[in-house]
C-alpha cells in the first residue's frame, strides 16, 4: 500500500514537472514562430510538445486534466475533414511528387501544431496558458524589434544597422562597437524610422502584431469590467507599443488592420458582453495609480502620435495609395501586364492623367504597378483568371501561382512574383477549389463558436478571442498571402487551443450548473 502511494507521488510529481516544461514549450513555440531565422528553433520546440503530448497520451492517459475520450471529443469534424483532404491531396494532384514534399513538410507541420493546440488543453486543463501569457508571448517578437530599435537609436550598432537582417550581423556589430569604443561614449543617430530589426519582411512583426493586438485587447476589457486598473494600464501599454512596433516598421497594412481589431474588440465588448457579476469586480483602495496611470498613458499615447507622424509623414507609400488601386482596379488585360510589361502607350496614358502631380509622383505611382498597392491588385485580378481555370489545384507549394502564371504567359513573367498576395487564392491554386473550400469551412466554423458564446459570461473570454483571431485571418487573407508556412502554424496552435479551452469552460460550466 505504501509503495503504492509512493508511486502515485512519484507521477504526480513527474507530471507537474512535464506540465511546467510543457507550458513554457508552447509559449517559446508561439513567441518564436512570426521571427526570421528560428526555423531550427521552433521546429525542435514543436518536436518537443508534439513528442510530449503523444508520450502523456500513450503511458499516462489516466494523469491528463482532460480525459482522452473527450479530449477527441472536442475536435470539430470539419477540422478532420481537413486533415484528411491534406493526407490523401498529393494522389489527387496535377504534380503529385512536388505534392509530397510539401504534405511532409509546412501541411503536415501545420496539421502538429493542431495536435499541440488540442493537446495542451487535454495534459494542461484550466492550468493551461491564460489570456495574459499567450499575449504576451505573441508580443515577444514587437518587444525584441523594440529593443533593436533603441540600441540602433543609441549607436550601438554603428551607422550601418540597416543593412544587418540577421542576428548575427547584429551581435558581430556590436562588438565591434565595443572595441573601437573603448570609453564607452556612443553617438546617437536618428531615430531608426523604418528599421526592421531581423525581420526582412514586416508582416512578420505585422501579424504578430494583430494577433497581439486582438489578445490585449481582450485583456483590457476583462480588466475594464473587472476595474482592476492595473491590468487596464499595462495592457493599454502593450497594445500602444505593439503599434510603435509596426509603424517603426512601416507596416501599412499591419497599421491598418491593428486598428480594424481594435475596433472589432470595442464592438464585441459594447455589443456582446454582459455585465460581470459583483463579485468579480475590484475596488482601488487610493487614486493615486488612477493618476499616475494616466499620466503615463497619456505619455505613451503622445509618443505613439508622434511616431505615427514621422511613419506616415516620411512613407511616400501612403500619399499614392489611392492612385496606386484605382490604377490596379481599373486597368486593362492585367495578365498581358504581368505577362509582358507595362506598354509604352499606356505608360503615356497615365503619365497624362496624373499630369497634375510632380514627377517624382507620377514615377511612385507607376512603380506602384510593379510591386506595390497596384502590383498586388493585378496579381489578384490576373490571379482570379487561374483560379476559375484551375480548379484541382496544382501542387499544394507555395509557388503554385507562380508556376501556373509562368505557363499562361510561356515564359518568366516580367513582372515576376511568387504568389497572388491573396490567401484564399493562392490557397486554390495550391490545394484546389474541395480544399479552399474546406479550409474556409474550417476558419467560419471557428469564428461562429466564438461569436455565439461571447454573451455568456463564464465563456467570453476565451469566445471573443476565438471569434478575433479567425476573424483576423480569414480578413487578412484577402489582402495578403498568409495560409503557408509558419504563418499555418501560428493560425493552429492558437484557434486549437482557444476552441479547446472554449468548449472545456463550457463543458465545465454545464457541469457546475447541474449541481445546483
Amino acid at each position: 500500500m505504501i509503495q503504492m502511494q509512493n508511486v502515485l507521488k512519484t507521477e504526480t510529481i513527474v507530471m507537474s514537472k512535464v506540465s511546467i516544461l510543457f507550458k513554457w514549450c508552447l509559449l517559446g513555440y508561439l513567441a518564436v514562430l512570426p521571427m526570421s531565422g528560428t526555423i531550427a528553433l521552433r521546429n525542435l520546440l514543436l518536436l518537443v510538445l508534439i513528442c510530449t503530448v503523444i508520450t502523456c497520451l500513450v503511458l499516462a492517459p489516466k494523469r491528463l486534466m482532460l480525459p482522452v475520450s473527450n479530449g477527441f471529443r472536442l475536435v470539430p469534424w470539419i477540422l478532420v475533414l481537413w486533415v484528411l483532404y491534406l493526407l490523401f491531396f498529393p494522389l489527387l494532384a496535377v504534380q503529385p511528387d512536388v505534392a509530397w514534399q510539401n504534405l511532409k513538410g509546412q501541411w503536415i507541420e501545420s496539421v502538429l501544431a493542431w495536435v499541440v493546440g488540442f493537446g495542451a488543453v487535454m495534459l494542461l486543463g484550466q492550468r493551461g496558458p491564460g489570456l495574459w501569457s499567450l499575449a504576451l508571448a505573441s508580443a515577444f517578437p514587437l518587444a525584441f524589434h523594440l529593443l533593436l530599435c533603441l540600441f540602433a537609436w543609441f549607436g550601438f550598432f554603428g551607422n550601418d544597422y540597416q543593412s544587418f537582417d540577421s542576428l548575427g550581423e547584429i551581435w558581430q556589430a556590436y562588438i565591434r562597437q565595443i572595441q573601437s569604443n573603448t570609453s564607452m561614449t556612443w553617438q546617437w543617430h536618428d531615430f531608426p524610422i523604418g528599421y526592421r530589426g531581423i525581420e526582412p519582411m514586416h508582416g512578420n512583426l505585422g501579424y504578430a502584431a494583430c494577433q497581439a493586438i486582438a489578445l490585449f485587447g481582450v485583456c483590457f476589457f476583462v480588466a475594464w469590467r473587472e476595474r482592476d486598473q492595473k491590468k487596464l494600464y499595462f495592457a493599454t501599454l502593450a497594445v500602444v507599443l505593439c503599434f510603435l512596433s509596426i509603424l517603426v516598421a512601416r507596416s501599412r497594412g499591419a497599421v491598418l488592420f491593428g486598428l480594424l481589431v481594435v475596433l472589432a474588440t470595442g464592438a464585441v465588448y459594447r455589443f456582446r458582453w454582459k455585465p460581470a457579476p459583483a463579485a468579480h469586480t475590484k475596488v482601488e483602495k487610493s487614486g493615486r495609480l488612477s493618476v499616475r496611470g494616466s499620466m503615463g498613458a497619456i505619455g505613451v499615447l503622445c509618443l505613439l502620435i508622434l511616431v505615427a507622424y514621422q511613419s506616415v509623414a516620411h512613407d511616400p507609400r501612403w500619399h499614392s495609395m489611392v492612385d496606386k488601386v484605382r490604377l490596379g482596379l481599373f486597368i486593362e488585360k492585367p495578365t498581358s501586364i504581368l505577362c509582358d510589361g507595362l506598354p509604352l502607350e499606356l505608360d503615356n496614358e497615365i503619365r497624362r492623367g496624373l499630369v497634375g502631380h510632380g514627377p517624382e509622383y507620377i514615377e511612385d505611382v507607376l512603380e506602384g504597378l510593379k510591386g506595390q498597392d497596384g502590383g498586388r491588385l493585378l496579381l489578384m485580378r490576373a490571379g482570379l483568371d487561374l483560379v476559375l481555370e484551375n480548379p484541382k489545384g496544382l501542387d499544394g507549394s507555395r509557388q503554385s501561382y507562380q508556376k501556373l502564371m509562368e505557363k499562361k504567359c510561356g515564359h518568366v513573367p516580367q513582372l515576376h512574383f511568387a504568389h497572388s498576395h491573396q490567401s484564399w487564392m493562392d490557397l486554390s491554386l495550391a490545394l484546389g477549389w474541395v480544399g479552399a473550400l474546406l479550409f474556409g469551412c474550417m476558419m467560419f466554423r471557428f469564428m461562429h463558436e466564438g461569436w455565439r458564446y461571447t454573451d455568456n459570461p463564464a465563456l467570453v473570454t476565451w469566445a471573443t478571442a476565438l471569434f478575433l483571431i479567425s476573424s483576423f485571418w480569414i480578413i487578412r487573407g484577402l489582402v495578403d498571402s498568409l495560409y503557408r508556412e509558419h504563418y499555418l502554424q501560428m493560425q493552429a496552435l492558437l484557434l486549437g487551443y482557444f476552441y479547446a479551452r472554449l468548449k472545456l469552460s463550457y463543458e465545465r460550466n454545464i457541469t457546475d450548473m447541474g449541481k445546483y
